[in-house]
């Protein structure tokens, strides 16, 4: 099971890959394979408190549609960033960097 902090991370790399126009479920679909409203996701992705219940089922229902997106084409996103120790180009919309 994600914790909280993992559910919405993965929503949030969900909701920025829609974004991007990748072929992905969307927010109201994720919110109704859990069984809550659509407002709870986007509660959830903003950062407030969500119960247990609500977890546990954003939670299944994020790694079910994980396992249904692993085929799927992502986009390729590349940004960069300044840092102290010079330029760094930032792949993906995780936070690691690749030098």
């Amino acid at each position: 099971m994600l914790t909280i902090f993992g559910i919405r991370q993965t929503l949030l790399n969900h909701q920025k890959r829609l974004q991007f126009g990748d072929n992905l479920q969307t927010i109201t679909e994720i919110a109704n394979r859990a069984g809550v409203h659509r407002d709870t996701v986007y509660a959830c992705i903003n950062g407030d408190r969500i119960n247990e219940r609500t977890q546990y089922a954003l939670s299944r229902a994020l790694e079910d549609i994980e396992i249904e997106n692993q085929g799927k084409s992502k986009t390729k996103i590349m940004s960069i960033s300044m840092r102290k120790n010079g330029v760094h180009l930032n792949f993906g919309l995780g936070t690691k960097i690749f030098n």
